[in-house]
């Protein structure tokens, strides 16, 4: 058996918006309204059928949970807190821990307030006090959590958000995106203050493993600076008090981190660019068949990205990572592959603390709609049924028995010495 230490989490991740359904005071649900979003719906209920997916998680095996509170559910009006959403939130840390499943919480997953979006959101520097009431409604009432991450994916909502326009609010201005990203730094600050001490804060970074397109020192080049600007530039500006934007260097309070989160999904060739307005381009790198994202499986990244992270000195933890597939063979796959290079990581010295699968169901992906499929469990959305796939049950013999057996490495394992 590839066994795994003590104490290291074998869990599962969603988020709010994707999941919870009728999350209608939330800015995703106010451009939906106008078209320009897939709708979210119901999405997969889970608002009202928290209690089944936690009795699911239980029955499968899974030992931990992330997930997001939905900040619009929280202050659906400026000042006035929502008690009942956030004895819900409560309620279900309680039955999670109740189970025997370990909570891990996110206070932003992409979603904002529709009040706070239409003020300028993180736009405005003088907005991040509707964030500091947030934060301190949060420490001051949820309890039986170790591990709080203050933000999911932060430079994927930038660039997003206002560098590619893909998301609201649809921006395409890299001077507010940069100023967006210091001040997500200014909120995780705040944020790290208020929370510290009583909960373990981290932050969650999604890190695709950037490569050249071809041996060129110009491709390696436009590589490293995607690298640094994407992957980098905001933990270094959260732990320097220096965050170095796409044009300009920001002046933040220096905070900490008490762990720090890595999301990791495909590998993404980079070349340099002619046009002095666009340095690099960047596309998927072609390396395997492709997943219903479009997206190309390249187990090693994994590897090479907790590699990275760890010259950081922080503990860490797989936040993310999973597969948009029908093919639920494939899915197995990619799970005891990307474990046995997890696994790499830990004989290697690093502190790697826990692995969450994405996602426990299937779910709401964003601008994607409902079409991808990425869940451990098959939801109808129709009914919202929940079955669960054989990956689902494969993944809870791997969290029981703290480790991937012979038998699945010879049947879905990588054959290369690692």
């Amino acid at each position: 058996m590839l066994r795994f230490p003590d104490g290291f989490l074998f869990g599962t991740a969603t988020s709010s918006y994707q999941i919870e359904g009728d999350n209608v005071w939330s800015d995703w649900w106010y451009w939906a309204e106008r078209g320009k979003l897939p709708p979210a719906g119901k999405a997969c209920n889970s608002w009202e059928l928290y209690e089944k997916d936690i009795e699911l998680m239980a029955e499968l095996g899974y030992k931990a949970y992330r997930f997001s509170i939905e900040w619009g559910r929280i202050f659906p009006e400026e000042g006035r807190p929502n008690e009942e959403a956030l004895m819900r939130y409560q309620g279900i840390i309680d039955l999670l821990r109740e189970n025997g499943i370990t909570p891990m919480l996110t206070l932003h997953h992409f979603t904002l307030p529709t009040w706070f979006a239409l003020r300028g959101g993180f736009e405005r520097e003088d907005n991040l006090e509707h964030w500091r009431s947030y934060v301190e409604l949060i420490a001051d009432n949820i309890e039986g959590v170790e591990l709080v991450a203050t933000f999911n994916e932060p430079m994927v909502y930038v660039v997003a958000s206002y560098v590619e326009g893909m998301w609201p609010p649809f921006r395409r201005n890299p001077l507010k995106a940069e100023k967006v990203a210091a001040n997500l730094i200014r909120a995780h600050a705040i944020a790290y203050e208020i929370l510290h001490g009583k909960f373990r804060v981290g932050i969650v970074k999604n890190r695709p493993h950037f490569v050249p397109a071809r041996d060129s020192e110009r491709d390696k080049k436009a590589r490293d600076e995607i690298d640094y600007t994407f992957n980098r530039s905001l933990l270094d500006g959260i732990l320097t008090g220096g965050f170095r934007g796409f044009m300009r260097t920001f002046d933040v309070p220096a905070s900490s981190l008490d762990w720090l989160g890595m999301n990791y999904y495909n590998i993404m060739k980079v070349r340099a660019s002619r046009n002095p307005l666009k340095r690099f381009v960047v596309e998927d790198a072609n390396v395997s068949r492709k997943t219903d994202m479009g997206w190309s499986v390249y187990p090693k990244g994994i590897y090479e990205g907790l590699k990275a992270f760890s010259e950081y000195g922080l503990p860490l933890y797989v936040t993310e990572n999973g597969i948009a597939t029908l093919d639920d063979e494939w899915r197995v796959e990619f799970i005891v592959q990307h474990l046995q290079y997890v696994h790499k990581a830990l004989r290697e010295g690093i502190d790697v603390r826990g692995y969450f699968y994405w996602s426990l169901i299937d779910n709401y992906e964003w601008a994607e709609g409902f079409r991808p499929r990425f869940g451990l469990i098959e939801v109808d959305y129709d009914t919202f049924g929940r079955r669960p796939r054989k990956s689902a049950r494969i993944y809870g013999e791997i969290a029981k028995n703290g480790g991937v057996s012979d038998g699945l490495l010879e049947k879905y394992g990588l054959w290369e010495k690692l």
